[in-house]
């Protein structure tokens, strides 16, 4: 029979999708295989363990809201800031003396114990241009005369603030105020939408977690759940830990969570979601987060024209020229800054004169920017015109001026006088009836915001460095800009990404802005593929977006030679591992690893990760499963984010002893060997070998280290317990170090094999073969089972080196196997792989292959 080797040294490629079994004409093929579950590949060569994950938090439970309804001693209902409606306000008396005074004040018989203290859409009632700032205080007190600050914060008549407190930890405090300090001005009124005591309660209905970067050392991660925002500190000099800083009081329920989108500037995150009002968050240093929704002015107008327009009223003016207008000159009019062209007077004499003067000055104010294509119309005769602005042109207008520009001399004088202001059918493009801007981004000095419930196609952007501002009526380079993608593709806005230039990401085509005043802005067409509805992510000089099947994932990039963008499928190998993503985050390189991942998490809550270093041709994925060995836990991603360099994912898992669901905050780590990881340090007492991990993983089989030793798998009691012996744990009164976690297997399977036998054989892909020999080059490794079998990675030498009642070595080197494969089969290659909690570095496989 003839023998043939075939050595896999690349494992570039990852798993490949079972499509590609007879492909042997493709490079990939080789540098590839069938399985590489729970594995990273490594760039310089081979794949190995992926990391696991240690738990940081539980996310925060829905809220449940205290109904005791607080005293107001300056004026203002009560029931109107507890009643759970952020748009119902309560407002105080203008009466104010002194300095800090009660704005509102809970008292209690015993003390309370609730989880937060919200102070929402708080805000000075005042009607004057210049902006009135007055701090706010939160206190608590064990009498009606001891008060202690809790949390202070500044509040603003131009904008509205909300504030979440964490309760003190403490059991004394019987009562709870706010106060204001309207020294200033104390004949002003305070105006505030909530004031509540609320609890948490069971497990979150949704989590979806955000970076928010402040600094190159300073980087926050956000853990969204209803009605809240759990901040965290992530690891920076000084700190490896994951630290909980505030929370944040937000709008959105549980059903909405999935669908929020933000956008990041220096201190300032905007959170957007097409039903809820778009919400601020401010950082003011430390552990001081405010929020509130985004001040928006000049909203840009819209004139939906359907049943829940607003009835328009026409706006009417009359015009009277001066006598001495002759036929031949010419004039101008003046609407709110707006110039018309300029007017010929047809003269003034009944019939054709007079009918020519009203057309001329009907057409050019119909033409004028501020009235839509419709709607003016001009009568009269002689020297006295009436003018009606109606329907969709209608608007509230001031009164109207003029003046001659040529023409004959004399004094020409043209008055006007207003009979009717007139009412608008436009209205605001975003607001509670039509819905709110879906997502946003900052680019060039504008915030552009990317379509509404109500106008998905359309784009918006502020004024040049006035964020929130949108006005725009003139035209001029900086002010806002209003435009609407068409084209032959569906164009519902999808993702905004401010990366080379300002790419749209639409349902049916992907775009790129070019222009960024009303004049020159031009909206391209470059691929026509479509997006599905997932945030897109730049990496290594790349927009990487999933494409509208949910099921490919291109790689949006400038092509010189076609002067275009163009949108690679980088997953066609391997498609089968991208399913409807729920979420997607890119991590550019980690301080110990050269690659860039990207995590997508599959409906299924499994996750497909791709390696990628694009200047080296490498692109491989690999796939990731949670632990789930029987009916006692169903494990699945739900959301991932990067914060600086660190991975973070919430975990979801039901626990089939009490069918209870728990949701974890958990943070990749290569030092995790367990996912779902707890750490445990301290000192050994006689006879204390007990240990609680958790109801979590009650009934459950958790894998334990001990010292850096793989103990056997443990289950876990009812109460959450595990229990070690003292041999395990230590000699008494000596420090241990423990981690505890769910296991995963990792494992590797080559494609199947194909070597030429020779100038008779030829290649064996679809031939009877036999694997003879097996070797695997590993680095620093053990635990290693081929097709079920452990391999040995140490052998007994000299009684000085017996291997025996020490711990394992890792190997570095080339592990044998003699005892060939599984006998004669068109697909004998081995499956490879690590069940338990111990390091494994492939890098590279040699076959020894007898054919038929």
């Amino acid at each position: 029979m003839p023998k043939s080797q075939f050595l896999q040294s690349s494992f570039a490629s990852g798993e490949l999708s079972p499509l590609i079994k007879g492909r042997t004409d493709l490079d990939q093929y080789y540098k590839g295989g069938q399985t590489a579950e729970n594995v990273v590949i490594v760039p310089q060569g081979g794949i190995k363990r992926r990391p696991g994950t240690y738990q940081i938090d539980t996310p925060l439970a829905d809220l449940v809201r205290n109904p005791q309804l607080p005293a107001m001693p300056n004026g203002g209902n009560g029931y109107l800031i507890n009643d759970g409606n952020d748009e119902t306000y309560a407002v105080t008396d203008t009466s104010w003396t002194g300095t800090f005074k009660t704005i509102s004040e809970y008292t209690f018989t015993s003390a309370p114990q609730p989880a937060f203290i919200d102070i929402k859409n708080i805000s000075i009632v005042n009607t004057g241009v210049a902006e009135q700032n007055a701090t706010v205080k939160l206190q608590h007190g064990s009498d009606s005369t001891q008060w202690t600050d809790i949390s202070s914060f500044v509040i603003s008549d131009k904008y509205v603030t909300s504030k979440r407190v964490t309760f003190p930890n403490t059991v004394n405090y019987l009562g709870f105020r706010i106060v204001c300090d309207l020294t200033a001005y104390n004949t002003y009124a305070i105006k505030v939408g909530e004031f509540n005591l609320k609890t948490s309660v069971g497990q979150p209905t949704a989590v979806k977690t955000f970076d928010f970067s402040v600094g190159s050392d300073e980087h926050y991660l956000g853990v969204l759940t209803a009605k809240n925002l759990r901040v965290y500190r992530t690891p920076h000099a000084g700190s490896s830990e994951t630290v909980f800083v505030s929370d944040v009081v937000l709008p959105y329920n549980g059903a909405a969570v999935s669908e929020v989108r933000d956008a990041q500037t220096e201190n300032v995150m905007l959170m957007f979601h097409k039903d809820y009002e778009p919400q601020r968050i401010i950082f003011n240093g430390g552990t001081e987060f405010v929020s509130g929704p985004i001040p928006f002015s000049n909203v840009p107008q819209y004139d939906y024209n359907d049943e829940s327009s607003p009835t328009p009223v026409s706006a009417v003016q009359v015009v009277t020229f001066a006598n001495s207008f002759v036929a031949g000159d010419r004039y101008q009019i003046d609407i709110e800054g707006v110039l018309s062209k300029n007017i010929s007077f047809a003269g003034n004499s009944a019939g054709a004169q007079s009918e020519s003067t009203a057309f001329n000055l009907q057409k050019n104010l119909q033409e004028m920017p501020i009235f839509g294509e419709t709607g003016v119309s001009v009568t009269g005769s002689g020297y006295v015109y009436t003018i009606t602005i109606s329907n969709e042109s209608a608007q509230p207008l001031k009164l109207f001026s003029g003046f001659q520009t040529s023409g004959s001399t004399g004094n020409h004088g043209i008055n006007f006088s207003r009979t009717a202001v007139g009412v608008s059918r436009k209205e605001d493009v975003w607001s509670a009836n039509r819905g709110y801007p879906v997502m946003g981004a900052f680019n060039e000095g504008r915030l552009w915001l990317g379509g509404t419930r109500s106008k998905r196609q359309s784009l918006f952007a502020s004024k040049s460095g006035d964020l929130f501002n949108f006005f725009s009526e003139e035209g001029a380079d900086d002010e806002g800009i209003f435009v609407t993608i068409d084209s032959r593709n569906l164009t519902e806005i999808v993702d905004v990404n401010p990366d080379r230039g300002l790419q749209v990401f639409c349902s049916g085509a992907e775009f790129i802005v070019k222009g960024n005043t009303p004049a020159t802005i031009d909206i391209k067409a470059e691929t026509q593929l479509g997006s599905f509805n997932l945030e897109s992510k730049a990496l290594d000089g790349a927009t990487l977006f999933v494409n509208g099947n949910g099921n490919t994932l291109r790689q949006y990039l400038y092509n010189f030679n076609e002067d275009a963008y163009t949108s690679n499928d980088i997953s066609v190998l391997s498609s089968h591992l991208i399913n409807k993503p729920l979420d997607m985050a890119a991590l550019d390189g980690t301080s110990s690893e050269d690659s860039a991942w990207v995590f997508i998490i599959n409906q299924d809550g499994s996750a497909a990760v791709l390696n990628t270093v694009r200047s080296q041709d490498i692109n491989g994925f690999t796939k990731w499963t949670l632990y789930n060995p029987d009916a006692n836990n169903t494990t699945k991603y739900e959301s991932c984010s990067v914060v600086g360099k660190e991975l973070y994912v919430i975990v979801k898992s039901t626990n089939g002893v009490d069918s209870n669901t728990y949701k974890t905050l958990e943070k990749w780590d290569v030092s995790a060997m367990f996912d779902s990881a707890k750490k445990y340090t301290g000192t050994i007492l006689p006879g204390s070998t007990s240990i609680n991990i958790g109801l979590r993983f009650k009934g459950q089989t958790v894998g334990v280290i001990s010292n850096g030793v793989l103990l056997a798998n443990r289950v876990v009691s009812s109460v959450g317990d595990i229990v070690l012996t003292q041999a395990e744990l230590g000699e008494a009164y000596q420090s241990y170090s423990i981690q505890v976690g769910l296991n995963f297997t990792c494992s590797f399977k080559s494609m199947p094999l194909n070597t030429n036998a020779g100038t008779r054989s030829g290649q064996n892909a679809m031939k009877e073969k036999k694997i003879t020999r097996i070797n695997l080059r590993v680095l620093d490794t053990s635990g290693v089972y081929i097709d079920g079998n452990p391999v040995a990675v140490r052998e007994f030498g000299e009684s000085a080196n017996s291997p025996l009642n020490t711990a394992v070595t890792p190997k570095t080197g080339i592990i044998e196997d003699r005892n060939g494969g599984n006998g004669w089969s068109t697909e004998v290659v081995p499956l490879i792989t690590a069940p338990n909690a111990t390091p494994f570095h492939l890098q590279a496989i040699e076959y020894e292959v007898e054919s038929s």
